[in-house]
């Protein structure tokens, strides 16, 4: 027997009840609650939506009217009405005329009763494009580029509620083009993908088992809703590494630690480095809105600190003043994501811990740390610092080692908007088969100088690389390089390299005015051929880039 759109009366007694369920859920589903919360009190029961992170007041019943309403609910989800005394959860499917809600109910006995939270998921909303979620261009290039891999493992992490599947689906509907055979394990399916195979992991079938079983499929892509055991990881890491290309969920509460929560499970680190290919971590934080009339402020010395712990350069930082709560509407996301490079492999084999997988991520122009990518946010005023802090108050961690153009910003010579906007320049000629280095468009731009350039390589982990110049050039031994190099991370790694080999006259200030050394890839010069639009295209191996 088909059961009925929405909750119905058996007559007089309990139409109330049901026309009161029936309009609760529809108008937390136009509102886009991402939950309903019953808490029952011996003085009645409080109804409360959960709203973009926050519980919002609705109502507040009487006892006999809410006995009604969980009556109705254990009904429709089939959870025993006798069953008080353990937790219990449930799921309904109501169909409403514009839209179908998939309702999953969690009920938790209490000192005063019973909370019920009842989780909503929106079937009908049309799952949102990588193109429409929020992230910097250098994010969006890195993130297309891993999903194009053929085969490997790709990481997300982020505690419940931060948009994780919002992405991961977004993810999937770019791949699927008709073309490859989709398959997720998910608990539950939070909505249907059209040419995807999902399949839902309950008491029936674990992770494991159905992972097992989608190798049978012929996957080119498979989603793991999430890794929770070695059995699990293991499985994964064997399809990543076998032809197929893994997506999968896993807690953790930054970018690196999703590698080590994989090896604390006991995965094999150089089974892993071998599959993974990038590791993504997000949040959700409020968005502001806009207000012409909305002046700014100097961080106070609590935020002053909290950026200094978390390694970001505040100086001349300015943030919304005098918000709100009432000036936020929605989300939107914030995202550290790493790129599976050399580097960060070397990192991970080294087993040096989540620091140097940072540290090794710091050169790629798509990684910031949480901290650092929702305090530019902040700066742009998408939101405020308050809300910030909050988000990522507990984990600041600053990474050790800093970019060209963070560098640059330090020293005075750059703007952090002239920064962003080369980073976005460089992904622009990336797309156009253009291989620029950000130092390179910094100086044809005319923003800062060569000499500038260079200087602030020197502050940065390719400084190394750039001394390789003179080594070639006989002005260096490789034998002086390896000791002013160890010199350097061990005494003076707040200083530059460069003038580390200046104060000990082994290098002068003019050497490194030297123009090829804007060129060099850390073994030989490779000068930016013109095309016909004038625009330089490098030539040859780019190699690392020297950090330029």
């Amino acid at each position: 027997m088909r059961e009925p759109d929405l909750f119905f009366n058996t007559g007089t007694h309990d139409r109330a009840a049901a026309e009161y369920l029936n309009d609760m859920f529809s108008r937390a589903a136009v509102r886009r609650a991402a939950d309903v919360h019953m808490l029952y009190e011996a003085e009645g029961t409080t109804i409360q939506y959960g709203i973009s992170g926050s519980l919002h007041w609705v109502d507040h019943i009487d006892h006999n009217f809410a006995k009604q309403l969980d009556e109705k609910l254990r009904a429709r989800a089939n959870i025993a009405a006798s069953d008080r005394h353990k937790p219990l959860d449930g799921r309904l499917r109501l169909k409403f005329p514009d839209r179908a809600v998939d309702v999953r109910v969690s009920i938790l006995p209490t000192l005063t009763g019973q909370k019920i939270v009842c989780r909503l998921m929106d079937n009908t909303a049309s799952v949102a494009s990588l193109d429409e979620i929020e992230m910097t261009p250098m994010a969006r290039s890195c993130l297309q580029d891993i999903l194009q891999e053929p085969n490997g493992l790709f990481l997300v992490c982020g505690p419940t509620g931060s948009g994780k599947s919002t992405t991961l689906y977004a993810g999937l509907q770019h791949l699927n083009n008709g073309k490859r055979n989709i398959l997720t394990l998910e608990q539950p399916v939070e909505k249907v993908l059209p040419g995807l195979t999902q399949v839902n992991i309950n008491q029936h079938i674990s992770f494991a088992e159905g992972l097992r079983a989608a190798l049978r499929q012929a996957p080119h892509v498979i989603l793991v809703g999430e890794i929770r055991d070695v059995e699990t990881a293991m499985i994964a890491i064997q399809a990543a590494n076998t032809g197929h290309l893994v997506v999968a969920t896993v807690h953790a509460n930054n970018s690196a630690m999703a590698i080590t929560r994989l090896l604390d499970m006991g995965v094999d680190v150089q089974t892993l480095a071998d599959a993974l290919r990038g590791v993504l971590s997000q949040r959700l934080v409020e968005i502001l809105l806009p207000d012409p009339e909305r002046g700014t402020r100097a961080p106070t010395e609590a935020e002053v600190d909290w950026m200094e712990v978390a390694g970001i350069h505040h100086a001349g930082l300015k943030f919304p003043a005098g918000v709100q709560e009432t000036d936020y509407e929605g989300r939107m996301p914030v995202m550290e994501l790493i790129r599976a490079d050399a580097a960060v492999r070397a990192a991970m084999l080294a087993m040096s811990g989540e620091m140097a997988v940072f540290n090794a991520a710091m050169r790629q122009s798509q990684f910031e740390t949480m901290a650092q990518a929702v305090t530019r946010m902040a700066a742009a005023g998408l939101t405020s610092i308050e809300k910030a802090m909050q988000l990522d108050r507990a984990e600041a961690l600053a990474p050790e080692t800093k970019r060209v153009g963070q560098v640059l910003v330090e020293l005075g010579y750059i703007t952090p908007e002239e920064a962003y906007a080369a980073a976005v320049r460089q992904i622009e000629l990336r797309k156009g088969g253009k291989v620029r280095r950000l130092g390179q468009i910094l100086v044809e731009e005319g923003i800062c100088t060569a000499r500038e350039v260079i200087r602030a390589v020197g502050y940065t982990q390719g400084a190394p690389e750039l001394v390789r110049y003179f080594i070639t050039t006989g002005k260096v031994s490789a034998d002086l390089a390896k000791e002013m190099e160890t010199r350097w991370r061990q005494e003076r790694t707040s200083c530059s390299l460069f003038d580390l080999y200046i104060e000990h006259k082994h290098l002068t200030e003019e050497d490194f005015n030297e123009p090829s050394l804007l060129f060099f890839n850390g073994r030989r010069v490779v000068r930016p051929a013109a095309d016909d639009a004038g625009t330089g295209v490098v030539t040859g191996d780019v190699g690392t880039a020297a950090a330029l």
